[in-house]
């Protein structure tokens, strides 16, 4: 039997047809995939994983200096998101690119955003009008031996995308463009300023009559309720609609972290240019609690 044909006969005997066993390879840089959605904005790499494999330092060794470099293996690194951003300040359109880092010893590096996407790590882009180019400062962390992209920081309005490899974390600053409005100008606020007595109708304490407080504040409308909530304390008050309003809840540094829409919304009933009386309804649009306007 000829050696070819020996070699097919025990893969299709052994393991199945031909292309089934094509289809299992193991790499040296395995595939890899992180997204994350913020606010409805989804962003996805896509890349091969190298590894150190004993090899430190990685940055003037593996990648050399001022090399044009995906930050992967393979076929070239991919970026995907499906609305505008911005990295370190830059805008980036919608859209997928290749990844590509001008590597330097001193000082920043530069990413640079490729619209051509299939292209093999070996043959890094001339430099077109159509990229992106970011300013990219680079900082020092513990050893990681595979390649390795991530998130490690997220807000309401962007987060912290990185990579890591050796010693070295590449982080980018990202900001999306949010869905809602969080501030308010004084004007817009002034109907819905006052306080507010509410009866509960569902849940534990339903029947219990509480106060909402509603100030001005940092040009954003906030709430209070008495007595007041452990989790919820001083809450933004969020316009989705007009006389609508959802309740944004701020974390210890004072930056909003989540929105409760649909979960809890409040509406406003206006009368003359003033709130004259409120409800608080659930995602299935059910009144849980309502109330009227202090004198």
């Amino acid at each position: 039997m000829h050696i070819t044909c020996r070699r097919w006969w025990v893969a299709t005997t052994l393991f199945g047809t031909w292309p089934a066993l094509a289809t299992a390879q193991i790499r040296a840089s395995e595939i890899g995939m992180m997204s994350q959605i913020i606010d409805g904005t989804k962003i996805t790499m896509e890349y091969s994983r190298p590894r150190a494999r004993g090899r430190d330092p990685v940055f003037g060794n593996v990648v050399r200096w001022n090399e044009v470099w995906t930050p992967g293996a393979n076929w070239a690194t991919t970026l995907e998101t499906n609305k505008n951003i911005t990295l370190n300040g830059v805008r980036v359109p919608k859209g997928k690119y290749s990844v590509w880092m001008v590597v330097r010893q001193g000082g920043n590096w530069t990413t640079v955003l490729e619209p051509k996407v299939h292209i093999y790590h070996e043959y890094p882009p001339d430099s077109t009008a159509q990229q992106v180019r970011i300013a990219t400062p680079v900082t020092q962390a513990p050893f990681a031996e595979i390649l390795t992209w991530s998130m490690p920081a997220l807000s309401a309005t962007g987060g912290t995308l990185a990579m890591h490899w050796g010693t070295t974390l590449v982080p980018i600053a990202v900001a999306v463009e949010p869905s809602l409005r969080m501030t308010m100008s004084p004007s817009d606020a002034a109907p819905y300023l006052g306080s507010y007595t509410y009866t509960e109708r569902t849940g534990p304490d339903s029947g219990k009559t509480k106060m909402l407080t509603v100030t001005y504040e940092d040009s954003t409308l906030k709430g209070r309720y008495t007595p007041e909530d452990d989790y919820w304390r001083k809450f933004a008050l969020i316009r989705i609609a007009p006389n609508w309003f959802a309740p944004g809840v701020y974390d210890d540094k004072g930056q909003i972290y989540e929105v409760y829409k649909p979960e809890l919304t409040l509406e406003f009933k206006v009368t003359g240019g003033k709130a004259v009386s409120l409800e608080m309804r659930n995602e299935a649009d059910e009144v849980e609690a309502a109330g009227q306007r202090k004198p």
